[in-house]
């Protein structure tokens, strides 16, 4: 709020950051309320939707990072970013949605599930065998693109 303060106060600070969290707080509100009403307006269930959907606007700040990071050639900082923002985002919100919701799977689910696994073991052997680069990194979102169009098609 006050970008040219070399040292802004406290209560700046905190009003800023609390005026960010109302926003943020807002926002994540209507973005859950819309996939409710996006995924029967396209004729798919809310949930794939939301497994579509919500990895992009959850991840675009560290997406942003890890375009820069690597532009200047740290791909394994760029990968330890994001890897670090979706394990937090894989411990407490799947455990409230493996107790609370029930478990049905039908094919798009199953088909989530596989392209998660390929993808990992994928960026796996990259890393280990050490032939990672911003190229591969971008190449390996493709799975991405592959489930989109999948559950699309469906």
């Amino acid at each position: 709020m006050r970008p040219h303060d070399r040292n802004p106060s406290l209560v700046w600070a905190l009003l800023q950051t609390g005026v960010a969290l109302v926003l943020v707080f807002a926002a994540s509100r209507i973005f859950v309320s819309q996939l409710g009403v996006i995924g029967p307006t396209l004729g798919i269930p809310a949930q794939l939707v939301a497994l579509l959907l919500s990895p992009i606007a959850t991840e675009m700040p560290e997406t942003m990072n890890a375009v820069i990071w690597v532009r200047q050639g740290k791909e394994r900082l760029a990968l330890a970013n994001i890897s670090g923002a979706m394990m937090i985002q894989a411990t407490i919100p799947s455990a409230f949605g493996l107790f609370y919701t029930p478990w049905l799977f039908d094919r798009s689910l199953v088909l989530a599930g596989g392209v998660t696994i390929v993808a990992t073991l994928l960026l796996f052997f990259m890393f280990r065998g050490g032939v990672v680069t911003g190229r591969k990194l971008s190449q390996s979102s493709l799975l991405y693109l592959l489930f989109a169009g999948a559950v699309l098609l469906r």
